[in-house]
């Protein structure tokens, strides 16, 4: 009898939202559907529905660190993608598992916040996140507001992030990837790798999607373990989530937006079963067009 081939495995750290439009189960779906087996590993408990959070309840250290242990014993991990670390013991148990695999490729998107202004994280591990595992990452992928907070300067514009990128480079991580969404006019993704600028400018959703930073870093990890080179990685994600965001959906009337990896492999072979989420479909630009990239040396 062969023995059949070992799949190749991601790990997703990062908050369980019961609502499925963020955290790690938005994580594993993306990992799953780019054929990589996606291991969930939560950091806390979000209380949230499609309107909204709550309130969050952070997982113990003891139980973060033996969930962590247990589920990826013996398993050769070929990305590890990192979201929200609640707090300092968080940061500390990831740091010591990052230390043992510093040839994997590591994405960190750190999460400090809610949409509406919960906070995720406390100040010390914030801290403690910046002190002690910038350095392990290869990427980091903040938003304008989280790299505001990371730099302690207001980063609002293309020039203000590129100098932001500039600095929290110079914190440790390999790479830095500033998401726009926040930046005034239209929204510009800035790459820097500690050589050149990479811009992406895309058109501003016309919705409120749950979960973009989400599907941006675990896309980004799947790329990245995939062996594509940072850039190249950057680009198909560009590419990805414009036709993942095409898809979007409403669970409610009134509530945020979500996107689903499965979902949108449905869409894409004109198999909906739903009329009004098959309605609610857009059809985004040319993914990850060139055209939309510029590449700039300091």
């Amino acid at each position: 009898m062969c023995e059949l081939p070992k799949m190749k495995s991601l790990v997703s750290i990062a908050g369980f939202d019961a609502s499925s439009g963020a955290g790690i189960v938005r994580d594993v779906d993306t990992f799953f559907s780019f054929g990589f087996h996606g291991i969930a590993v939560p950091t806390c408990t979000v209380v949230q529905g499609p309107r909204g959070v709550e309130r969050v309840e952070a997982s113990s250290e003891e139980l973060f660190r033996d969930t962590l242990r247990s589920a990826t014993a013996g398993v050769s991990l070929k990305a590890v993608k990192i979201g929200v670390l609640c707090d300092e013991p968080h940061v500390r148990v990831t740091a010591h598992f990052l230390a043992r695999r510093k040839d994997t490729p590591v994405v960190l998107d750190p999460v400090f916040a809610a949409k509406n202004g919960i906070r995720l994280i406390t100040d010390e591990g914030v801290a403690a996140c910046i002190d002690t595992l910038f350095e392990k990452v290869t990427v980091i992928t903040p938003n304008a507001e989280e790299a505001s907070a990371i730099t302690g300067t207001k980063v609002g514009t293309v020039k203000a992030a590129r100098k932001a990128a500039e600095r929290i480079h110079a914190l440790g991580p390999r790479a830095v990837i500033i998401k726009g969404g926040h930046l005034e006019g239209d929204p510009v993704d800035v790459l820097f790798d500690g050589r050149e600028h990479v811009l992406y400018r895309k058109a501003r959703l016309p919705r409120s999607i749950h979960g973009t930073g989400c599907s941006f870093s675990s896309a980004l990890a799947c790329f990245l373990a995939a062996g594509y080179s940072l850039p190249r990685a950057f680009m198909a994600t560009q590419g990805y989530l414009e036709r993942l965001f095409g898809s979007s959906y409403r669970i409610d009337r009134k509530g945020h937006f979500y996107v689903s990896s499965a979902i949108e492999r449905t869409f894409q072979h004109g198999k909906g079963v739903h009329e009004n989420t098959r309605g609610s479909r857009e059809t985004a630009g040319r993914p990850g067009s060139v055209e939309n990239m510029e590449m700039i040396r300091p």
